[in-house]
């Protein structure tokens, strides 16, 4: 399978992007770090390399939405 990279591409920005790939993949964050040779638990590899997603963003936002209590109309939780 050929990657389509633009030859403009810098390699450390590649860095940047399968950080941001794998951990939105779900690869643990102290594998991630390990694949860029990061220590110390994976701060840099989450302070510098990886991005914010969108998507991402979205599915968490519809998990807590949906570990929220639910209320009734007078406020109450259902139970």
């Amino acid at each position: 399978m050929a990657v389509g990279v633009h030859i403009d591409t810098h390699l450390h920005a590649l860095r940047h992007y399968s950080a941001t790939e794998l951990l939105t993949a779900g690869v643990d964050l102290r594998t991630v770090a390990g694949r860029l040779g990061h220590g110390g638990g994976g701060a840099t590899t989450l302070k510098v390399y990886a991005a914010w997603v969108a998507a991402s963003d979205r599915k968490a936002a519809e998990v807590l939405g949906a570990r929220m209590p639910k209320r009734n109309r007078r406020g109450m939780e259902k139970g």
